[in-house]
């Protein structure tokens, strides 16, 4: 199992679950890590919707042409926006609102597809 150090060595900025470690970064910016427990109670109602409506939006990314998944790739290139497409299409099709997706569309003349209404 490797510690927070060997993981900041390595180059990476994690945070979250990472190999049976929980991993934040304090105020200071130290990385500091402990053994991963299990959840002390079930998700909520609003927490298994969440993961829910993200599985139904990956699904639809993945049902998506290569054309139409490459247009967010360049659009995201583009803008120097620091995620991938598919992070891009997620956070249309989970915030519901597309003008996002328009503003980028006019700015760079490259057409997206958009995400259904949850």
């Amino acid at each position: 199992m490797l510690t927070a150090d060997q993981i900041s060595c390595l180059g990476f900025n994690v945070s979250g679950d990472v190999d049976g470690l929980t991993i934040y970064t304090t105020r200071r910016g130290r990385k500091v890590a402990f053994a991963q427990s299990p959840p002390s109670k079930p998700l909520s109602v609003w927490q298994l919707a969440w993961q829910r409506n993200f599985r139904v939006g990956m699904a639809i990314w993945r049902r998506l042409s290569q054309a139409e998944r490459d247009a967010y790739r360049r659009v995201c290139d583009a803008a120097s926006l620091c995620m991938l497409g598919h992070n891009l299409w997620l956070h249309a099709f989970l915030g519901g609102d597309n003008r996002l997706l328009e503003t980028l569309e006019s700015q760079y003349h490259i057409p997206l597809t958009k995400p259904p209404k949850l």
